[in-house]
């Protein structure tokens, strides 16, 4: 059995926050915007190229993380932000009323299709110290999804939130960690490459997509410089059943999708397999709307200061909601930090 990831209980018992330890250097860039040329003309970015990867092949049933050396995928925790391994805070000024109540009572005859599982345990945060800062949010042509850097410029999201061309390019996003009301703390940036197994074109997929449901895009902004990462890490059936995994995400139905959410102590219910092994659609009852698709499904390990992602968030209805844990992701984050340094 693989070492298990850490619960809320052990993460509090064996990692400790700290304040920064020093200033920071580095300057907060943006992505710089695109200027008509005259009043009410329209001018879009050019749609972005990228690689359609062939799956790694491995001899008989044995998973991906069996062969690879997962410590090339670390996280990475900047001397110059505040660490809170614990839960993430939110600043009492800043709380307002949700945008909307799925958990709300419901008159003779009404009906609400939810995935939200009350009681509704997803918390709002402004906290901008790490891991916190490692999650935002993109903003693509058809809406906006949620994003983790796993590598200073390298984005790990939902491949169904991509706008995919006939052309096999994507259309171009800007992703903003930390995005809290419009608010950029640590600046954005737009994409210059993509990785992908499959292209996934939303807004509805099926079993047979959501296991392979994420993309890697290269950033134009080494964000992850001034945030921090977070690792990856394969998904092992062990795991199913511990209560030890967190989610963030920006939900549509508490802020109308301008305030990151958080929840953690849940568990991996179970695993659907297609007819490769490596391929697993993780089962959860974390509480999940529109808008949290591409957010993270992560865990701590011991004798590691930042948390690894296993899983990215697919899809959801009213008895499950799903993950994409294939265990192909680590393959397709090294290709990228390979490539793009």
């Amino acid at each position: 059995m693989k070492q298990p990831p850490l619960n809320p209980r052990q993460i509090k018992r064996t990692l400790k926050p700290r304040s920064a330890l020093r200033q920071a250097e580095t300057r907060v860039i943006f992505q710089p915007p695109i200027h008509p040329p005259q009043i009410g003309v329209r001018v879009f970015p050019e749609p972005i190229k990228g690689r359609l990867l062939k799956r790694p092949t491995r001899s008989g049933r044995r998973l991906a993380t069996a062969e690879f050396d997962d410590s090339k995928l670390i996280g990475f925790l900047p001397d110059h932000l505040a660490f809170n391994p614990h839960v993430p805070t939110m600043d009492k000024k800043l709380v307002r009323p949700k945008f909307f109540d799925p958990t709300r009572k419901l008159k003779k005859g009404e009906y609400m299709v939810t995935t939200i599982f009350p009681p509704d345990q997803r918390r709002v945060f402004s906290d901008t110290s790490f891991p916190w800062c490692t999650v935002g949010r993109v903003d693509l042509g058809g809406g906006w999804g949620s994003r983790t850097l796993v590598g200073p410029r390298h984005l790990l999201c939902a491949s169904h939130m991509m706008t995919w061309n006939p052309d096999n390019t994507v259309n171009q996003v800007t992703f903003t960690p930390s995005y809290f009301d419009g608010n950029a703390p640590f600046g954005n940036s737009g994409i210059i490459h993509w990785y992908a197994y499959q292209k996934v074109v939303g807004p509805n997929v099926n079993g047979g997509q959501i296991a392979q449901d994420y993309v890697l895009l290269v950033l134009s902004n080494r964000l992850g410089d001034i945030c921090g990462w977070m690792g990856t890490r394969g998904y092992s059936d062990s795991w199913n059943g511990l209560a030890a995994w967190s989610h963030i995400g920006y939900p549509g139905d508490l802020n109308g999708g301008t305030r990151p959410s958080f929840q953690n102590g849940f568990s991996i219910t179970g695993t659907q397999s297609g007819s490769d092994p490596t391929d697993e659609d993780a089962l959860h009852q974390a509480d999940v709307w529109p808008g949290q698709s591409g957010g993270p499904v992560f865990g701590w390990w011991s004798g590691e200061p930042w948390p690894r992602v296993s899983a990215v968030q697919s899809a959801q209805n009213s008895q499950t909601n799903l993950a994409g844990a294939g265990n192909d992701i680590p393959y397709l984050v090294m290709q990228a930090l390979n490539d793009f340094p």
